[in-house]
C-alpha cells in the first residue's frame, strides 16, 4: 500500500502530513508536513554559525560543533501551520489552500535557548528576541526581498521547554525541516519555530518583521475596540481522521477516530456527535495525555438506522476552553480549529462490526504497521499552487 501526500507546492516545498495513513502517535519524518516560505536555502555546516548579538552584555558565535556540546534535552511537541484547514473555510480565503493536514507530532532534541542567552546575559533593557534564519525571497505583492525572521516575548524566550533544535525523532533534521538548527517553541504554531537559524538577536523595542505585521496577525475585539495580536499559541482542536468525509459505513458499530491537541495545554477530553451538533458524548482517550502532544481518541457508534449523518468532534483542554462550532473571521485565513462536520450514510445492505480494542494491542498494531509503511516508497499525489503568502 502506497501513501499518498498531498504536495500544495514545490518550490517552495509545501506539503501535508497524510494523518489518515499514519499509524502511530510519533509522526514518520519522512511524512511530517513541510512549510516553507522560500526555497529551502544550501547549507554548509562546517561555515555555518549561531551569531547572538544585539542586547546581550557579551555577543556570541557558535559552530555546530560548540552549539551541539551544551547540555541537551528532548521534548514531544505536536506542531501545526498557522494556516492548516484554510481550504475548508467559506467563503475564500487567500493562502496556501491546506486540508487537515499541516500538523505532526514529534520528539525534538536540541539545546534549551535559555542555555545560550544566560552565556550572552541578556541586557536589563531586552524586551523580546527575535531569530532569523537563512532563507529569503519575495512575496506576493510585496516587491523587495524579505529574510524570514520572528520574535519571542522574554518569557517565552527563557522558558525551559522552548530548545534550538538539532535532531527530529532521534535523526539530525533535514534541510526541509530547518537543517543544521531551528527553534522550537512547543505550544506555538510552526510561524514561531524558525528554520535555518542563522541569528539570534535580543531587542529593546518590540519586533516589527514582515511576518508579525503584514502577515501572521489577526484581529481581536474587545471592550475598548479592535486590536491586532501576533498569532503565537495554538487553541484547543480535533480532527475526525477516520472515517472521511462521504463515507458509505454499514449499520452496527462503526469506530470513529481521530486526533486532539490544546496548545500549551494537555487535551482534556473529546466529545462526538452523530447528529450535527444537537447532541454530544465523551470519547475514550488513547495513550499519552501531555502538554504540547496530540491525543489519540475513539469512540463506537453503534446504530441500527440506516440514513445520512453529520459527524462532530470537539475538544476540550485542560485548561477548560471548548473548540468552537465556526470559524472566527477576524483571524482571517489562520487559528482555524472550528469543529468540521463530516458528513457519512449508513447503508442498510451493509453490516459493520468495529470494536474499541485495547489499548496496548493497537500501539502494538499501529507500530508494526509503521514499520512496514516505512519501508515502501512515498507516492506524492501533486497539485500546484503558488506556495508563497499567508
Amino acid at each position: 500500500m502506497a501513501v499518498h501526500q498531498k504536495v500544495l507546492s514545490t518550490t517552495p516545498e509545501n506539503r501535508e502530513t497524510p494523518l489518515a495513513d499514519v499509524p502511530s502517535w510519533v509522526t514518520p519524518n519522512r511524512w511530517f508536513f513541510v512549510r516553507s516560505h522560500y526555497e529551502t536555502p544550501e547549507i554548509d555546516v562546517a561555515q555555518w554559525r549561531l551569531k547572538v548579538a544585539g542586547a546581550f552584555q557579551r555577543e556570541l558565535e557558535l559552530t555546530w560543533e560548540q552549539l551541539d556540546s551544551l547540555p541537551h534535552r528532548s521534548i514531544f511537541v505536536t506542531m501545526e501551520c498557522a494556516g492548516n484547514g484554510r481550504s475548508f473555510l467559506k467563503p475564500y480565503v487567500e493562502g496556501v489552500q491546506w486540508t487537515a493536514g499541516a500538523v505532526g507530532h514529534a520528539e525534538w532534541s536540541g539545546v534549551p535557548l535559555h542555555v545560550v542567552l544566560e552565556r550572552a546575559s541578556l541586557a536589563a533593557a531586552a524586551v523580546e528576541v527575535v531569530f532569523y534564519g537563512s532563507d529569503s525571497g519575495v512575496e506576493h505583492g510585496h516587491g523587495e526581498p524579505t529574510a524570514f525572521a520572528r520574535s519571542l516575548p522574554l518569557d517565552k524566550a527563557l522558558h525551559a521547554d522552548t530548545l534550538l533544535v538539532t535532531h527530529m525523532n532521534g535523526e539530525m533534521l533535514e534541510p526541509s525541516h530547518g537543517y543544521p538548527l531551528r527553534l522550537i517553541v512547543p505550544g506555538w504554531y510552526g510561524v514561531a519555530s524558525v528554520k535555518w537559524l542563522t541569528r539570534i538577536e535580543a531587542v529593546t523595542t518590540p519586533f516589527r518583521g514582515y511576518y508579525q505585521t503584514a502577515k501572521y496577525t489577526i484581529k481581536h475585539r474587545t471592550g475598548g475596540g479592535v486590536r491586532t495580536d501576533v498569532v503565537g499559541p495554538m487553541p484547543v482542536k480535533s480532527e475526525i481522521i477516520r472515517p472521511i468525509d462521504g463515507s458509505v459505513l454499514g449499520i452496527g458499530a462503526n469506530r470513529l477516530f481521530g486526533m486532539a491537541w490544546a496548545g500549551e495545554h494537555a487535551v482534556a477530553a473529546v466529545e462526538v456527535s452523530v447528529d450535527g451538533g444537537l447532541s454530544w458524548q465523551r470519547a475514550e482517550l488513547q495513550g499519552p495525555r501531555a502538554a504540547y502532544s496530540w491525543t489519540a481518541w475513539e469512540y463506537l457508534w453503534e446504530t441500527a438506522a440506516p440514513g445520512e449523518y453529520t459527524l462532530l468532534a470537539r475538544a476540550i483542554s485542560a485548561d477548560g476552553h471548548v473548540q468552537p462550532m465556526n470559524h472566527d473571521f477576524d483571524r482571517g485565513g489562520y487559528l482555524i480549529n472550528f469543529s468540521r462536520p463530516i458528513n457519512v450514510r449508513l447503508d442498510a445492505s451493509r453490516l459493520s462490526q468495529d470494536f474499541v480494542g485495547d489499548v496496548a494491542k493497537l500501539q502494538r498494531e499501529m507500530a508494526a504497521v509503521a514499520r512496514e509503511r516505512s519501508r515502501q516508497p512515498l507516492d506524492a499525489d501533486i497539485e500546484f499552487m503558488s506556495g508563497a503568502g499567508i
